[in-house]
């Protein structure tokens, strides 16, 4: 009975494992006259780099861990949350950009706003916006250290 409580209850909340499954750019400050916006982009989910995140109940409060991303050269803030919304931002240390999330249950997915921001010439700029959208997992680990692209993520 008790893993069925605690099924449903998952089933309602952002709490758990995420892994992105379609992506799509809506604006990009550098992008070529021709790039076709807003088309949406199947990922697959075998990929070694998905963009996966755990969100879970710490302190009475959900914060996210973006695990894709190390805590040397990035810091997420996880500053709105209820238990079916979320909003972080994670921050590169070392450029100055930002990409703020604003996430929420549809369905039994999480759909995501994104928009990375970044400073020039003393402003910040938007640099591009994006959507994704990501399926539950019942596991998402780091497998291996920070790479270029990224850390290793391997979900089931």
């Amino acid at each position: 009975m008790l893993l069925v409580l605690s099924a449903s209850v998952q089933a309602q909340s952002l709490e758990g494992y995420w892994q992105d499954t379609a992506r799509r750019i809506l604006f990009d400050r550098n992008a070529p006259p021709a790039y076709v916006y807003g088309q949406w982009n199947q990922l697959d989910q075998d990929q070694t780099y998905p963009a996966a995140k755990q969100i879970r109940r710490s302190a009475g409060k959900l914060e996210v861990i973006d695990l894709n991303f190390d805590e040397a050269n990035y810091d997420v803030d996880t500053y709105k949350a209820t238990d079916d919304s979320v909003a972080f931002v994670r921050r590169v240390k070392w450029s100055g950009c930002a990409v703020h999330h604003r996430c929420s249950l549809e369905g039994d997915q999480m759909a995501c706003s994104l928009v990375n921001v970044c400073p020039q010439d003393g402003k910040n700029v938007v640099d591009w916006r994006g959507e994704e959208r990501y399926a539950r997992r019942i596991t998402c680990e780091r497998d291996g250290k920070a790479q270029a692209q990224g850390i290793p993520v391997k979900c089931r």
